[in-house]
């Protein structure tokens, strides 16, 4: 007889920060400063400044292991849905594009296009970006599939079947939300 555990997936290694992830320190500020300038409120800041911190450790750990972990994904998406219900509470429906686009996500990962790391962090980065308007979650997304998209075909030129698709998840809502706060969106 086969126990539950000895069918599940082994265990994790714990998360170990390296160096290279406090780059995550200046890009948060940077992202908090920009926003700000550019007329952002705290509701909007606070998530985004937030994904800019773990961006790095995001992108390291999926590049290499193939995985995101819910250590750095769940507290962005917590903080993510908190400022979606900032923002319903004042009658703005932008949260509701956002949780549209992680319908989608969710149907993806269940098609077996991405795991369910990238449905979470997905989620929260477009929680996040629907603080800055309804267009922003679909342009973050949009872009994200683009550039994954020509990161996927650029592995698939040089023999890599598979490809992490955080870090373009992280690329595609930086663009979007940069755009945003440009008034480009």
């Amino acid at each position: 007889m086969t126990s539950t555990l000895a069918a599940a997936d082994p265990p994790r290694p714990p998360l170990r920060l390296r160096p290279t992830d406090a780059v995550g320190l200046p890009l948060a500020g940077a992202a908090a400063w920009a926003l700000a300038s550019g007329g952002a409120d705290a509701v909007a800041v606070v998530p985004l400044a937030a994904a800019a911190l773990i961006a790095p450790a995001l992108t390291r750990i999926d590049l290499a292991e193939r995985r995101l972990p819910n250590v750095l994904t769940l507290p962005l998406l917590a903080a993510a849905a908190l400022a979606g219900l900032a923002r319903l509470a004042t009658g703005d429906l932008s949260p509701l594009v956002a949780l549209a686009g992680c319908a989608l996500l969710l149907v993806m990962a269940d098609a077996g296009g991405m795991g369910m790391g990238d449905v979470k962090l997905g989620g929260g980065l477009a929680l996040a970006t629907a603080t800055l308007g309804w267009a922003v979650p679909l342009a973050g997304l949009g872009a994200s599939v683009v550039v994954g998209g020509i990161a996927g075909c650029a592995a698939l030129a040089t023999g890599r079947p598979t490809l992490a698709f955080g870090p373009w998840l992280l690329a595609g809502n930086a663009l979007a939300a940069a755009a945003a706060v440009v008034g480009a969106l």
